[in-house]
């Protein structure tokens, strides 16, 4: 490990979460994930909720918690947003990585 991968250790972190995270979310877009979350703690789910209903919402988290990562690789494509956007962007995405982090598993 060198100074530099420690000096700023989000940066090192986020080159390598986000292709992964990215990868992932690939994968239940496609429908090679054999499981995701079952939400219960989310109000408008249920036990009978359809597998679908649920895939599609665990596939836009996962877009949120992408955000964060992406941000620190390429900042670029976020110059067309207001920093305080961003800002509550990536917090909103860590949150939402935080919350899940023991559901990113196939």
């Amino acid at each position: 490990m060198t100074k530099a991968e420690l000096y700023d250790l989000k940066y090192t972190l986020s080159d390598f979460i986000y292709p992964r995270l990215k990868e992932f979310k690939d994968k239940v877009d496609r429908k090679n994930a054999p499981s995701i979350p079952d939400f219960l703690n989310i109000e408008h789910f249920s036990k009978d909720t359809p597998f679908e209903e649920k895939e599609k919402y665990w596939s836009e988290l996962l877009g949120e918690m992408i955000i964060p990562f992406e941000y620190h690789v390429y900042p670029e494509n976020f110059e067309h947003l207001e920093l305080k956007e961003v800002n509550e962007k990536v917090e909103r995405g860590l949150k939402i990585f935080a919350e899940y982090f023991i559901n990113l598993w196939f």
